[in-house]
């Protein structure tokens, strides 16, 4: 177990040091721990004054990333302490390098981190996106919870929710629906829950439901409410054109700030959404044709 290869630049040996090093006996992983340890604090504040100097963070940043990685793979009490030290002692810039070096971690101890800066107003953010690289089912409610309390926070958390609840159990999809239908009704943060929603909630109960009523309000509410229909819906054309030219005829404006993003990302499902909802609305040939389809 050498510590150059743990923190080198070779992807492989990194790989295979840190592979090993997780399966050594507790005492050789405590004796390493510490040497890491060590590591992690200096970058910690070369990181962190570097960044204050207004200095390039990159090289540190990479050196503190692979140690704080290898301290969650060890497994050990002083790593899991050494970590939790840098995530309440730690700069903005710090506890945000932290984040992002533990997404998609398989270890409690790592997690628990992660879960820990939920709770860090500097790191939140960065720690929903870390979560959300690899959520695991525990950690949905801590996700919802915070997510509550902060439009942000449900922003940022809308794809990482329907993304556990998707791969989860009954328990989990019935969570994660639940509070994504809730945001529907909250203006600032529909766009997000409806693309998590296209993206992940298949399988969630009262989506359609939902949607139908949704499509009937007017504004991006409408927008909103076909696009999920248009997702997951069972309506012909004939049905879903007569639910989309029904009441207030939307604005062109609304459409193509909600539909735009859409219609220009990279999952098929989420586009061909978006491209029925904007022929379906009736609405002028955009500089989104290209996407639109025959």
């Amino acid at each position: 177990m050498k510590l150059e290869a743990i923190l080198g630049d070779n992807a492989a040996e990194r790989s295979d040091a840190l592979a090993a090093s997780s399966s050594a006996p507790e005492h050789e992983r405590s004796a390493l721990a510490s040497k890491v340890a060590a590591v992690a604090r200096d970058t910690a504040t070369a990181l962190a004054e570097a960044g204050e100097a207004g200095q390039a963070t990159s090289e540190y940043e990479t050196s503190f990333k692979r140690a704080c990685t290898a301290l969650a793979t060890l497994r050990v009490e002083i790593a899991k302490n050494t970590l939790l030290r840098i995530a309440d002692e730690g700069t903005k810039a710090v506890k945000g390098a932290l984040a992002r070096a533990l997404a998609e971690t398989k270890t409690t101890e790592g997690r628990a981190v992660l879960v820990h800066l939920l709770s860090d107003d500097d790191a939140r953010g960065e720690a929903i996106v870390a979560i959300g690289e690899a959520p695991w089912p525990e950690v949905l409610p801590a996700l919802i919870e915070v997510a509550e309390t902060d439009d942000l926070a449900a922003r940022l958390a809308a794809r990482p929710i329907a993304k556990c609840g998707a791969a989860a159990g009954p328990k989990e999809t019935n969570a994660a629906a639940d509070f994504l239908l809730e945001q529907l009704d909250d203006d600032v943060v529909l766009p997000f829950a409806v693309d998590a929603l296209i993206r992940f909630g298949a399988g969630f109960p009262g989506v359609t439901e939902r949607a139908k009523r949704l499509a009937k309000e007017p504004g991006k509410r409408k927008i909103a409410g076909l696009c999920l229909v248009a997702a997951f819906g069972d309506e012909g054309n004939a049905g879903f054109l007569e639910l989309a030219l029904a009441g207030t005829k939307t604005n062109e404006d609304a459409a193509r700030t909600f539909l735009g993003p859409l219609l220009s990302d990279t999952d098929e499902r989420v586009r061909s959404s978006a491209r029925r909802t904007w022929k379906a609305l009736d609405l002028k040939p955009t500089d989104f044709g290209q996407n639109l389809g025959a």
